[in-house]
Order: C-alpha cells, then sequence, then structure tokens
C-alpha cells in the first residue's frame, strides 16, 4: 500500500509541477529578464546568488523540520491514514504549493523582503506591524516546539546527537571546500555526502554522553545562535543541502523497500469523524497535517532567506512549488510509517523511525540501524528549521527598526535564544490534567497559528496579484479555506476550559490578531479595482 501511495503521490507532483506550475509562472509574469535582489543586493551575509540545487536544499530542508513528520502521522493515528494523504496530496499541490510560490515572487518583488514588509505596503503600515508581531509570536511557537522536540532526541538516541555534531563539521568544511577551492562541484558533493554519512557510523560506535535534556537545549541554541549570525553560505547553505540527501536517501530506500516487503497497512484508512485526543475532523485534521500539505511558516522562509539567494526567477517553480510538492512526498512516507505500526507507538518521531525501519529491513538493514538512521535525518531537519526560524525572527526585527548592522544581529539573535530557551523549559498541563513537554502542549496551538499565518500570508498574495490586474480565484479560493480552518480552531480552543490557561490565552490573542488582520486585508482586496488576467510585458 505505501508503494501505491508514494508512486501516486509522485506521479499527481509531476503533473502538478509540469501543469499548474506553468500555469503559476505564466499569471506571475515570470521573467529572468527582471533581476533578483540577490544579484542586485549581493552583500555576502544574507543576499548571496546561488545555484538553484543548493538553494532546494536550503529551502526544502528548513521548510520540513518535524512538520510533516509529526503532523501527518498525529493526524493519521487520529482520523485514518485516508484523510490525512487526501489533504497532503490535494493540499500541496492547490493550497501549499500556491503559498509557497506567491511568498517566494512577492518578496522578489519587494527586493527580498519578508511578505510583512509586502503587507505593510499593500494594507497598511498598521496592519503590517500587527501582522509582524504575530508572525513573531508564530516563529517562537516553532522554535519552541522543534527545540523540545531535538533536546528529547539527543536524549533518547545519543548517537544522532554525536552524528549531528559530525554533520555541522562537514557542512563547514563542505560551505569552505566550495567557497574556496577548486575542487568541481559534483566531486565535492560526492565526497562530503559519503563523510557525512560516515557520522552514522560515528554515532553508532561512540554515542554522545548524556548531558540531560536541559543541557542538550543549550547546546542546540548555541549553535543556532552561530548558524544565525554567520554568512548565509557559511554554513546554512552547505548544511541544508546536505541535510536535504537524508530525505533523498529516506524516499529511495522506503520505496525500494515497501516494494520488496508484503507488510500491509495495520491501521484503518478511517477511524471516524471525532478524535478524543484531537477534537473533530474539521478543524483539526486541516489544523494537524500543517507543513505536509501547506503551512504559514513556509511564506516566511520563502521570503525571508529562500528569495534573498535566487539567481533568477525561473527558480522558484523549481525550488518554491516544487520544494512543497517533495514535502508531500515526505509526508506520505510519514504517513504509511504510521500505518504499517499500526498507529502511534509513543511519540510520533519514535514511530516514524519505527515504521521507516521496518521498510528498511525489507533490504538487509538492521533495525537499530534504520532507527537511528530515520531519527537522524528527522534530526537534521530539525536543526535547519531551528536555525532558520532564528535567522528570520532576527529579519522581523530588523524589518520593524528598519535598521541591521553587527551589533543589531547579534544582540536580537542573542535576545531570541534566550527567549525560546527559557519557554522551552516549562511543564504545560494537558486534557487529561496532566503535565506534558512544551511541543506537546504547543503544538495544537502551534498548528492553528501556524495555519492563520499561511491565511494571512495567501490574503496579502491576493491583493499583491489584484492590485497588478492578475485573476486572483487560484490564489483566493485556498485563502477563503485556511481562513475558515484556523480561526474555527482558534475559537474552539480559547473557549476551552480543560486547556491550560496560557494555551487559551494564546489562542485568543492569536485569534484577535488575525481577525483584524484578514479584516484590513479584506477591506484592502475590496477597495482595489477589478483583475484580470496580465497581459504579456505588464510588470508583476
Amino acid at each position: 500500500m505505501l508503494a501505491f501511495l508514494l508512486l501516486a503521490t509522485c506521479f499527481f507532483a509531476w503533473l502538478a509541477y509540469r501543469f499548474y506550475g506553468a500555469f503559476l509562472d505564466r499569471q506571475t509574469g515570470i521573467d529572468d529578464a527582471r533581476p533578483t535582489p540577490a544579484t542586485t543586493i549581493n552583500d555576502g551575509i544574507d543576499y548571496v546568488p546561488t545555484r538553484a540545487s543548493v538553494v532546494f536544499g536550503h529551502h526544502f530542508s528548513s521548510i520540513a523540520g518535524a512538520g510533516p513528520i509529526v503532523g501527518p502521522i498525529v493526524a493519521a493515528a487520529a482520523f485514518g491514514w485516508g484523510p490525512t494523504w487526501l489533504w497532503v496530496l490535494l493540499g500541496a499541490i492547490f493550497v501549499g504549493g500556491v503559498h509557497d510560490f506567491g511568498s517566494t515572487v512577492l518578496s522578489l518583488r519587494y527586493g527580498g523582503k519578508s511578505i510583512i514588509s509586502a503587507c505593510r505596503d499593500l494594507v497598511g503600515e498598521r496592519t503590517g506591524k500587527l501582522l509582524l508581531l504575530f508572525v513573531f509570536v508564530t516563529m517562537v511557537y516553532v522554535i519552541i516546539v522543534f527545540l523540545d522536540l531535538t533536546a528529547a532526541g539527543f536524549v533518547s538516541t545519543p548517537a544522532v546527537a554525536t552524528a549531528s555534531g559530525w554533520f555541522v563539521l562537514m557542512a563547514l568544511a563542505f560551505g569552505w571546500v566550495i567557497a574556496r577551492s577548486r575542487l568541481p562541484y559534483g566531486w565535492a558533493i560526492a565526497i562530503f555526502v559519503v563523510l557525512t554519512y560516515g557520522g552514522l557510523a560515528l554515532g553508532h560506535w561512540f554515542p554522545a554522553q548524556d548531558i540531560g535534556k536541559n543541557g542538550w537545549t543549550v547546546v542546540i541554541l548555541a549553535y543556532c545562535f552561530l548558524a544565525a549570525v554567520l554568512p548565509v553560505n557559511v554554513l546554512m547553505q552547505p548544511r541544508d543541502f546536505l541535510s536535504a540527501t537524508f530525505l533523498y536517501a529516506i524516499m529511495v530506500l522506503g520505496l525500494i523497500g515497501a516494494l520488496a516487503t508484503r507488510r500491509e497497512f495495520d491501521m484503518p484508512a478511517f477511524t471516524g469523524f471525532h478524535s478524543e485526543n484531537l477534537g473533530t475532523l474539521v478543524p483539526f485534521l486541516f489544523i494537524t497535517v500543517a507543513c505536509g500539505a501547506c503551512s504559514g511558516f513556509h511564506s516566511m522562509v520563502a521570503s525571508g532567506t529562500t528569495s534573498k539567494q535566487l539567481r533568477r526567477e525561473s527558480d522558484v517553480r523549481r525550488v518554491a512549488y516544487g520544494g512543497m510538492l517533495v514535502e508531500a512526498l515526505l509526508a506520505t512516507f510519514a504517513i504509511g510509517c504510521v500505518a504499517v505500526v499500526g498507529g502511534m507507538q509513543g511519540t510520533a518521531v519514535g514511530t516514524f523511525a519505527g515504521g521507516a525501519a521496518v521498510f528498511f529491513s525489507a533490504l538487509g538493514i538492521p533495525q537499530s540501524l534504520g532507527i537511528e538512521f530515520a531519527t537522524l535525518a528527522v534530526s537534521t531537519f530539525l536543526l535547519t528549521t531551528l536555525d532558520t526560524c532564528t535567522r528570520l525572527a532576527r529579519f522581523l526585527v530588523e524589518e520593524l527598526i528598519g535598521r541591521s548592522n553587527a551589533a543589531i544581529r547579534y544582540g536580537v539573535t542573542f535576545l531570541v535564544v534566550v527567549l525560546c530557551g527559557g519557554l522551552a523549559v516549562q511543564q504545560f498541563t494537558g486534557l487529561d490534567g496532566k503535565p506534558m513537554a512544551a511541543w506537546q502542549a504547543l503544538w495544537p496551538l502551534f498548528g492553528a497559528t501556524n495555519q492563520l499565518l499561511a491565511a494571512l500570508a495567501l490574503v496579502t498574495i491576493t491583493v499583491f496579484l489584484r492590485s497588478r490586474g492578475i485573476t486572483i480565484l487560484f490564489s483566493a479560493v485556498p485563502a477563503a479555506i485556511m481562513i475558515a480552518m484556523p480561526m474555527t480552531a482558534l475559537s474552539l480552543m480559547a473557549f476551552d476550559a480543560k486547556l491550560d490557561l496560557l494555551l487559551r490565552m494564546g489562542a485568543g490573542l492569536q485569534l484577535a490578531l488575525g481577525t483584524f488582520v484578514i479584516g484590513m486585508s479584506l477591506r484592502a482586496l475590496l477597495q482595489l479595482g477589478g483583475s484580470g488576467p496580465l497581459r504579456a510585458g505588464d510588470p508583476a
């Protein structure tokens, strides 16, 4: 069954990339004759023109994180693998793909600035500042959730901690070789991919010493600080490129293993419209899946870091739209992992690793090694999202104050990691009254806030399209879907007496901010003139 789902996802993703991606190119007037911010600014720190294959590695690794693994696994365990897979497939093609593509194009047309700057120009200064506050809170959610997951992973699997440290060293060396040596690009990739994978054996033989979850939290935050302040091509680009290879390996091994094994799914395709843990299928399926189908965090990566690295506009479809489609493939594999082991087995990451090991074992790979490899892959995505998110939080503050220098770069980044580290070690109360980890408590609120950010991004994109005389149906319909689902979820959470008071207050605040920003954006949209198809040669 997994082989069928993966092959079907590949087929429909190819069709979408080939035809719907071309449609998006035409509608937004993609033109390589128009210079990109990376080429016009090129400051050597954040704006660095880079080949598309490297940018794709950065973009995909940053948007993926644990989202397309944790979300689909939790949703499939709650509602069944059938509706989860359908939303992943349709959402990635028609909602998330449009969201990511549009966010990148919008940023390119605004000098590489974030989508918030575009909102301030299109909708209004006050609305833009409120959106910035909303997005900053979302970035804090992301860092806390993924920081907690990464630290817990290092504690449970010390081999992954060793391999992750080795991976960072290889990324630094890879970046230096690409920038300073005369070694051909293809040879550099081949050598460092092999060296990076050698970290798996190193971790297996020399697992890291246990320094506790809080100890690993400090180490990870120190890494995030360094990665967020260094020039993007020193650590972030090479690390993200190498981390993407883990996905490719998992997909290839998983597909071959699925074809080789006769293991069927050990859970039903549909379990019902209500889950004791999550609530009703609508809206919580669409909130829980998040990154596998559509994620507001993607708009910040696309307009925050990716747009500052693209050498030409035609790379947008390959990097942004293609990245979303590949993420749907990863989410499909995650659904197969939870289905083959019969549901959640402890944590979502542990379930993913255990399910992946089942498929890898069909190829003769020992189960223990398969689990370590899958856990390491998740860890690389988590670290990549963490360092990107820390950098994005710094960008938000720089855009707010309108200045950027070394002191601001270091100072703001330090404050971000201290704030998130302090919140990550807090304990929260679950629906059953028992204490739970930060990521478990914040995931529903993170999901709703993250999806509302997607709605805000899609509304801003729609305003931009209409202001340029471009037909808006292909962005307006996804925007309507993404407004309805998170607003409903946040309303339910804000008035749920079983939830922790802090979470209810957070849901209420996000609901109020989202309502205001969406209202102002819709008013700006209605005030614009009629829309029509983009004429050849028109600026977009």
